[in-house]
């Protein structure tokens, strides 16, 4: 079942299973492409492949001790690796030099307990720092045998050139609304037992391709958000900065939440913009929401509408560069005053 627990990734299954069935398997493989989209899932899915005890160069059971110990991140051939936060109030996890020291320790040392092959999973593999980058570039130039390392990331060009160069690369691309809308009612009817094809609907059309995004998204907390934003662009003025400030002085207290907040704020400037285009509304992700967004259409015109979109990406960028979160929405919102 390995590879066909897959959904919607056909172009990397095809190299993966090529790969498999030849036996020609290279050491290390860089899985890249955006967040949650069944990089990491994929990885795991192969590393069953090649441990399944039925020995079937593309398969695995899924039933046998090896696959339920992969599945559960207990078999002691299988090493993962994820980014840590260094104290509770950093703001970006990273992976250091003492984390890839000892995975190489267990590489290099320790016996083959119970598989074919050791696998190394990197999550997040451009967190790593460049002490611990250069020491990890040993082990991808002298990797040791039966040994498959896989790295994971979203941004790869944040890792060192050379550190890519030594990888097979494979691109994974946002999944299709169908392998969303499966992997959604999988998770509802084990959760719940049931499905409800309007939430299914709601929930494959905002994930932008993204399985946490589906399932995770907290929809009653998202719908008074989109209120509150459509609200502010349709007011924002120099004649209402007192709203402005209300408004930026309570989200830059949501440390957690701010760059969800963005994310939706473009995603309705977004629709607008295209409603703008296509007045059927075609293509628009708050298709629930098309008779205000037609309304905020109205209100704006064509460049301002992008000209928001683009100071909102430049405000998440600097939020994440660790700006001040009440100043750079303040910022964000006076350029809005003088694009509206």
């Amino acid at each position: 079942m390995a590879l066909d627990n897959i959904l919607g990734q056909d172009r990397p299954k095809q190299i993966l299973e090529k790969a498999l069935r030849s036996g020609r398997i290279p050491n290390s493989y860089l899985f890249y492409g955006q967040e949650s989209v069944g990089k990491k899932f994929t990885a795991i899915e192969v590393c069953k492949a090649l441990n399944c005890e039925t020995l079937s160069p593309v398969d695995s059971c899924d039933k046998c001790p090896s696959c339920l110990k992969i599945e559960k991140r207990i078999h002691p051939d299988l090493f993962i690796l994820e980014p840590k936060k260094s104290s509770p109030t950093a703001r970006e996890a990273v992976l250091k030099i003492d984390e890839i020291r000892e995975l190489q320790k267990k590489l290099l040392y320790l016996p083959y307990y119970e598989g074919n092959t050791k696998v190394t999973i990197i999550n997040n593999a451009e967190c790593m720092n460049s002490q611990a980058a250069n020491a990890f570039l040993k082990t991808l130039e002298e990797p040791p045998t039966k040994t498959l390392i896989i790295l994971i990331a979203s941004n790869p060009h944040q890792l060192l050139p050379t550190v890519v160069s030594r990888c097979q690369r494979i691109r994974f691309y946002p999944l299709p609304n169908e392998a969303i809308k499966k992997i959604i009612c999988r998770h509802l009817e084990t959760e719940t037992g049931e499905s409800q094809p309007e939430e299914i609907e709601l929930r494959s059309r905002r994930s932008m391709g993204q399985v946490a995004h589906a399932l995770e998204e907290d929809l009653l907390k998202t719908s008074q958000d989109r209120e509150e934003l459509i609200r502010l662009i349709s007011i924002v003025s120099f004649k209402r900065m007192d709203q402005v400030f209300l408004w930026t002085k309570a989200k830059a207290k949501q440390t957690e939440r701010i760059q969800l907040i963005l994310d939706e704020l473009t995603r309705i400037l977004r629709d607008a913009a295209l409603i703008k285009i296509d007045p059927e509304a075609r293509g628009v992700i708050n298709k629930d929401l098309t008779e205000q967004l037609k309304i905020l259409a109205l209100q704006k015109s064509t460049p301002a509408l992008l000209t928001m979109f683009e100071t909102v990406q430049n405000t998440k960028v600097a939020i994440k560069s660790n700006a001040n979160s009440q100043l750079a929405l303040e910022n964000m919102l006076i350029d809005f005053c003088e694009a509206a």
